[in-house]
């Protein structure tokens, strides 16, 4: 699957999260409407007009009274306008019953005013027929008793309407609850879902990219082996498989040149070997017969030679070393005594620049395991590269320094130091800190290959115009008796 296709994918999954939970909130709160407009139009209006009705009981018991006793007939037109409107709202008020409780107290406050309004009209005739006390009877008695029944009904409509709004208003709170609850975990869930999509990818693309940048620096370091893990087929693992092909790639062409490098040096040592041995044949042929020019030219010609097959026998050294086929001939050595053959082998060419040769060394056991012609060239190499950037008048001093289990020498100079830039590359091979000079641009190169051949390592700090300071450290080894 591309990489697109998975950011699209987990990016839509977050997106119907958050729409199902919008959706499932659109929903509840059309509910939560529905309960609250049932509340606001049926419950309230309906408890207003029962509230109404209780008192226009007791409003039309008192007209009642006040109209047969006082036989006055202003009291029982008030009594005959009020009974039309309870008659009105007990119409009015059925529309908003829903419960069966509600319609049955409701009926029963129908029937109740219904008995109650005969009983007046009864009471009205008596009165008419001036047969008072038979009319008061019904008033205090079945009259009064009816008013009292559609009162009761009233109160229990009422219980029951507040009872049926209890409901309504707990089924609304739980809801709501149910609500936020839903609209919390869509959105926790969406969070959740967003944040893993999002880690998932951005893990597994900087997990990729990490060992892409780590590969790329191995094999810009020229240790890079095995090929790269190419998981997916995604862009990345497009880059990974385009990655493995240019390394094998530029691994072939490194083999390629250090093929060249090795088979051209292999030709070049023995016409370079033939060169010297007549170089040397001329130079003791002119001194015979007393010509200094010639046996100037000759020197000359087999010090020429002599640096060219040093630089070809650098190119091989460095290719045995890339194709991890030196052998050493590894015995216990005395390290002093290399550094100090190093020292004296260089101290002409120091003293022809006038740069001061110094050696600096403890008193202890300088023992190391290993190959004593390859450890001079070590010591020489670094030496070399000290005295060739010191200036006249400048030092180079070897310090040679024992530790626990590990021998340290360091070389420093005060000669024109290393470009921080270059510090990273510099013992890499054909590469040279201060653009094109004389040599190959692998002392440095064949020095550390050297050096770790023996189990050591090599290091160096730098500052430009101060001076450079190499160290080189190698595993301490008993000297044989």
């Amino acid at each position: 699957m591309r990489l697109a296709s998975k950011i699209f994918l987990g990016s839509a999954l977050v997106i119907l999260v958050l729409f199902g939970a919008g959706v499932w909130s659109l929903l509840a709160v059309k509910q939560l409407v529905t309960v609250n407009q049932e509340i606001a139009t049926r419950s309230v209006p309906a408890l207003r007009l029962q509230g109404a009705l209780r008192e226009s009981v007791r409003g039309l018991v008192r007209l009642e009274t006040r109209a047969l006793v006082l036989r006055d007939q202003s009291y029982a037109a008030a009594w005959s306008e009020r009974m039309v409107q309870m008659a009105r709202g007990l119409e009015e008020l059925g529309a908003y019953l829903e419960t069966p409780e509600e319609r049955r107290a409701h009926a029963a406050a129908r029937a109740a005013f219904d008995e109650y309004r005969d009983h007046v009209d009864e009471e009205r005739r008596l009165a008419a027929a001036r047969r008072i006390e038979a009319a008061l009877r019904i008033a205090e008695g079945r009259a009064w008793e009816a008013a009292q029944r559609a009162e009761m009904a009233l109160t229990d409509m009422t219980a029951a309407t507040e009872a049926a709004l209890a409901r309504t208003q707990a089924r609304a709170r739980t809801l709501e609850t149910r609500t936020w609850h839903a609209v919390t975990a869509g959105l926790v869930a969406s969070l959740v879902l967003g944040l893993g999509a999002t880690g998932f990818l951005a893990v597994r693309m900087t997990r990729s990219l990490k060992r892409l940048s780590r590969a790329t620096a191995s094999l810009a370091a020229g240790t890079w082996t095995e090929p790269l893990a190419a998981e997916g087929r995604d862009e990345i693992g497009e880059l990974a498989r385009s990655f493995n092909r240019m390394a094998e790639r530029l691994r072939e062409v490194d083999r390629l040149k250090e093929g060249f490098f090795s088979q051209i040096s292999h030709d070049l040592r023995n016409p370079l070997a033939s060169i010297r041995l007549a170089a040397e044949t001329l130079q003791d042929r002119a001194r015979a017969a007393g010509d200094t020019k010639q046996a100037r030219f000759a020197a000359l010609i087999d010090a020429s030679a002599a640096r060219m097959l040093d630089m070809v026998n650098q190119i091989l050294d460095f290719a045995r070393f890339r194709a991890n086929v030196v052998a050493l001939d590894r015995k216990p050595v005395d390290l002093l005594k290399v550094v100090t053959r190093a020292v004296e082998e260089l101290r002409p060419l120091a003293d022809g620049k006038r740069v001061r040769l110094d050696l600096v060394a403890g008193i202890g056991d300088f023992a190391v395991l290993g190959e004593e012609g390859s450890l001079i060239r070590v010591v020489v190499n670094l030496l070399g590269n000290a005295v060739s950037f010191t200036a006249a008048g400048g030092s180079v001093t070897l310090f040679l320094v024992e530790t626990e289990d590990q021998l340290e020498l360091r070389v420093e100079d005060t000669g024109v130091g290393i470009p921080a830039e270059a510090l990273p590359w510099i013992f890499e091979p054909y590469r040279q800190a201060h653009g094109r000079r004389k040599g190959t641009g692998l002392g440095l190169a064949v020095v550390k290959g050297l050096v770790e051949a023996h189990g050591g390592t090599v290091g160096v700090q730098s500052e430009l115009t101060k001076g450079s300071s190499f160290t080189v450290t190698l595993p301490k080894a008993a000297i044989a008796p």
